[in-house]
């Protein structure tokens, strides 16, 4: 335990010149930003942690702090691939949008028109559009059976990996209830390679990360050697710190199973928003919150929750996300237009990290 806790506390002192050589940009750049990285890495006893800060298609700030890999003391660098759980949400949301941009697949059409084996509602339809605001009647996974949250076994194919889904009933109505659901997001993933014709990973690079530049960016495929893929770990009470349990990917790619860099995640979240990736009206679906059969809102637009202020007023739009070994979280703010992102290659078993706090609160309000 004790030589756990040195390679977290006493072993992370010697990272200082790692995490300069990390940095880009001066080094006497945004000296309050530096700070709050390094204190989410200290107080969460993170092995490495990433931040970036994207205005108007540049990166006006980005670090990195920490180890990549604790057992070969390999620094965390700007460009390490880090696991993003549920940020991939947004990307395969983006992914979604393109295909409708270009007539490939309707959003408000049956699922069923894409993915025929899922289980048929007894009145309505599930429609793209429900699966990418919630309110599908998917269930989500159950994270009290490690079961049924990790997979352990290689899937070739999303659909391969939703055989054992396709007889589950659904938990609402289409359209009736908000349901938090990942197992919906792999559904979407999997309608996107029917209406495209190829795999999610090739239409990814298709559509989003070719066209965006983002080399960082790809599927945690849990078989091929990744350049610059980081080792992932889970922290314990006491500065304890274990490599983190084994998920296989391959379940999951859509809604959780990708790898990306947070200078990826922010100018991916900057161009999304702000350039010509997505036709008018598809900018106006994906920012327009998405409505319940009742008329009140799901609080989430396409692949992304709404954030309103105390006074009801809209701020930004956020996703965050937590898997086997990573957080993760990307914001824009369409005020300021400032697209913001970090991401730590650990999770915690037990307690609350600063993490969500810093990302979303602090480091947006070193910015304004």
């Amino acid at each position: 335990m004790n030589s756990m806790k040195y390679l977290v506390t006493a072993g992370l002192m010697a990272i200082t010149a790692a995490s300069a050589c990390a940095q880009s940009g001066g080094t006497d750049d945004w000296p309050a930003a530096d700070a709050l990285l390094e204190e989410v890495r200290q107080t969460d006893q993170m092995p490495g942690v990433m931040a970036a800060v994207v205005r108007d298609g540049e990166v006006i700030w980005s670090r990195a702090t920490g180890f990549a890999d604790l057992e070969n003391r390999l620094a965390l660098t700007t460009r390490t691939r880090m696991r993003i759980g549920s940020v991939s949400k947004p990307l395969t949301a983006a992914l979604v949008l393109r295909l409708a941009d270009a007539g490939r697949l309707d959003l408000d059409a049956s699922i069923h028109d894409y993915v025929p084996e899922i289980t048929a509602p007894r009145s309505g339809a599930i429609t793209p559009r429900m699966i990418a605001g919630h309110v599908s009647g998917i269930r989500q996974y159950d994270f009290t059976s490690i079961e049924d949250a990790n997979n352990f076994l290689y899937y070739p194919t999303l659909a391969m990996a939703f055989e054992r889904l396709t007889d589950d009933p659904l938990i609402s109505t289409p359209g009736e209830e908000f349901h938090y659901s990942s197992i919906a997001y792999n559904v979407l993933g999997i309608a996107a390679e029917r209406a495209g014709g190829a795999g999610f990973a090739e239409l990814m690079q298709q559509e989003i990360t070719g066209p965006l530049s983002m080399d960082d960016t790809r599927i945690d495929h849990p078989l091929e050697v990744i350049d610059r893929r980081t080792r992932f770990y889970t922290l314990f009470p006491d500065g304890v710190v274990l490599n983190t349990i084994w998920r296989d990917s391959s379940d999951y790619y859509p809604s959780g199973g990708m790898l990306s860099s947070a200078e990826d995640l922010a100018l991916f979240a900057d161009a999304l928003f702000e350039s010509e990736l997505l036709s008018s009206e598809m900018q106006d679906v994906l920012r327009t919150e998405i409505r319940m059969t009742s008329g009140e809102s799901s609080g989430y637009a396409f692949g992304w929750q709404a954030i309103y202020d105390e006074s009801g007023v809209f701020s930004h739009f956020e996703h965050g996300g937590e898997t086997n070994g990573g957080y993760a979280y990307v914001r824009f703010d369409p005020h300021s237009g400032t697209a913001l992102a970090m991401i730590a290659n650990a999770n915690h078993a037990v307690g609350e990290p600063i993490f969500f706090e810093a990302a979303s609160e602090r480091l947006p309000a070193i910015f304004e």
